[in-house]
């Protein structure tokens, strides 16, 4: 076992090709996101106790001791989107001549000069975790980044995904792993159909169709790939200079995403009837995570847990600010039935902050967040708000 986990993390390492983004983005984008991660800056690869270690880490399947069915609908948006497009919209129902209509699109886009604007609905999805296997169903993701600058005249950059996943995961724990304490590995399976759309739009083009994305500009195609994950929780004498490590319960964790990356290269046409023609959307990239977890001492105000990670390795918009991950959870308990945590992180630089509460079965997540949107000399910031409304069984 050690000297295949070091053959495949060197490996991919070694096998890595430094490449550039297709379209206009700078954006790391994930291709599932939790509201428990995200408000604890995305930092989730050594926790992943919870259904999300499905998309997550899937070694934290052979953790679970019961099952876990979540049912969600999921919102992102940033506070400005909706005027920017409404904004758009009567821009390019100006009356009078071309020049007319070309001016207004000008005045509205400059009010809004290096500004970026952010949204993701994900809806209606369901994932469930059992001891040692999990499933997940999102029929629907969609996300949208555009950030506004001047090039040839003003141009709003626009990039969106859409993705349809199933995935199943497997996990178990190794009992005679080499170095002490508990070992878990997970490898789960998926299937993803994506729609893509990166392009600079101009505000000659916006004047003529105020429409940000149109269908036949969209790429789509779908892929089947893999993640890798691995929890170690180390053996910790009780006696000794390292005794008091007991009470943070320390545990690392290490997640390959995409193992094959092989790209979008076969399409259901379900979006653009002739999508080979323009080529296939933004490959999924082979990256690697690593992460660590630390409870709280039992004599803290709360209980919980804090975690630092760092994501994304070999994506190419990777930079060390963007790969740095961040979170504090705290837990809080009024009933059985009504419980929930606060959070609060770091994620790309971006603080984030946000609350989780359990009602019976009803599950309320609400949370801010923020990712850099921008290249690597000017990191820009694109503040996301979100809600999660879900049914936990």
């Amino acid at each position: 076992m050690r000297y295949l986990v070091g053959t495949i993390v060197f490996g991919f390492f070694l096998f890595a090709q430094a490449e550039s983004l297709p379209g206009v983005s700078y954006t790391i984008h994930n291709h599932y996101v939790s509201p428990r991660a995200l408000s604890m800056g995305n930092a989730f690869v050594a926790i992943a106790d919870d259904y999300n270690a499905v998309l997550y880490n899937p070694a934290g399947l052979a953790r679970r001791e019961e099952g876990d069915l979540n049912m969600y609908l999921d919102f992102h948006f940033a506070q400005n989107f909706v005027t920017f497009a409404k904004d758009i919209q009567e821009s390019s129902k100006t009356e009078g001549t071309e020049n007319d209509k070309r001016d207004a699109m000008v005045a509205t886009i400059e009010k809004v000069y290096g500004e970026s604007f952010g949204g993701r609905v994900s809806a209606p999805n369901a994932m469930w975790a059992r001891p040692g296997w999990g499933m997940a169903v999102i029929p629907m993701d969609v996300s949208i980044e555009a950030t506004v600058h001047k090039a040839f005249g003003p141009t709003v950059n626009t990039t969106v995904y859409g993705d349809s996943t199933v995935a199943g995961a497997y996990a178990e724990n190794v009992e005679d792993f080499f170095l002490p304490g508990e070992f878990s590995w997970g490898i789960t399976g998926k299937f993803v159909n994506r729609a893509y759309f990166s392009k600079g739009i101009n505000f000659i083009e916006l004047a003529a169709d105020p429409n940000l994305v149109k269908s036949s500009d969209v790429k789509e195609g779908y892929t089947v790939d893999g993640d890798l994950g691995f929890l170690w929780s180390p053996y910790i004498p009780e006696d000794g200079v390292f005794s008091l490590l007991n009470y943070t319960k320390p545990t690392f964790g290490l997640v390959v995403r995409n193992v094959l990356e092989t790209g979008f290269g076969s399409s259901l046409k379900l979006v653009n009837k002739e999508p080979n023609t323009i080529g296939q959307p933004e490959k999924m990239y082979r990256v690697i995570d690593i992460g660590s977890r630390w409870e709280y001492p039992n004599f803290w105000l709360f209980g919980g847990r804090g975690a630092l990670d760092i994501k994304n390795i070999m994506h190419p918009a990777w930079t060390p600010k963007k790969g740095l991950h961040l979170g504090f959870e705290f837990d809080w308990t009024m009933f059985s039935w009504w419980r929930g945590q606060y959070r609060v992180g770091l994620n790309q630089g971006y603080w984030t902050a946000g609350l989780s509460a359990l009602f019976a079965v009803f599950n309320l997540d609400v949370l801010s967040y923020a990712e850099d949107v921008g290249p690597a000399s000017s990191p820009q910031e694109n503040r996301v708000y979100e809600l999660r409304l879900s049914l936990n069984f």
